[in-house]
């Protein structure tokens, strides 16, 4: 006969998180859009997406002008017109050459979904928590769905006690007594603790006096 020396063997309980019904975007009034990645955020014009808050906007024409021409004029590149120049060389390292910087077009953080433009806000939404990332003067704003909020505003589970009717029936009562209270209801039945304290009855015959 083979003995078996390994513990036995016990399967795994293995406890699954419950999983949440709270229905977040509706609660935070995000809807698809026509945009790829971005919601609207309800009533607001905003779209939410990639932790951002986007408006949508159209960039300003882009420009070259440099300012130190004579008298502090500013020349324009591009258009038409006595002071219109050329496109300026741009290099990686040096920027634009001639002094030339450039102007207008897409602000910073834009993205475009199809021909359409969106930049960053900075601004309090209802139901997000804004937190400020970057360094001063290049910083952005990531949003995030406030939970506190999500719970405030989700629906409360309400719970009604069904009575336990046969709990009720079977409850113990209270002994009633009648008569004396205290030590006095053992008294009257002649019985304390088992000690008995009736008197002893006794008997006499015809003409005999009883016994003392």
């Amino acid at each position: 006969m083979l003995l078996n020396y390994s513990a036995p063997r016990i399967a795994p309980n293995i406890v699954a998180a419950p999983t949440s019904n709270l229905d977040i975007n509706s609660i935070l009034g995000l809807t698809p859009s026509k945009y790829s990645g971005l919601q609207s955020v309800g009533d607001t014009g905003y779209y939410y997406g990639d932790n951002k808050m986007y408006e949508p906007y159209t960039p300003s024409p882009s420009y070259f002008y440099m300012n130190n021409g004579p008298y502090g004029m500013q020349y324009y590149s591009g258009g038409t017109g006595p002071f219109a120049q050329s496109a300026p060389s741009y290099s990686p390292i040096f920027g634009y050459s001639g002094g030339w910087q450039r102007g207008g077009g897409a602000e910073a953080g834009t993205i475009t979904r199809g021909d359409q433009s969106f930049r960053p806000v900075d601004v309090d939404v209802t139901g997000f928590s804004k937190n400020k990332v970057g360094e001063e003067g290049s910083e952005t704003y990531e949003y995030s769905p406030s939970m506190a909020y999500v719970y405030s505003k989700a629906p409360k589970p309400t719970y009604t006690p069904t009575p336990n009717v046969s709990s009720f029936l079977s409850a113990p009562t209270m002994p009633s007594y009648t008569g004396n209270y205290g030590a006095g209801r053992f008294l009257n039945t002649g019985n304390l603790l088992g000690f008995n304290f009736t008197p002893a009855q006794t008997t006499s015959s015809p003409g005999q006096s009883p016994a003392i």
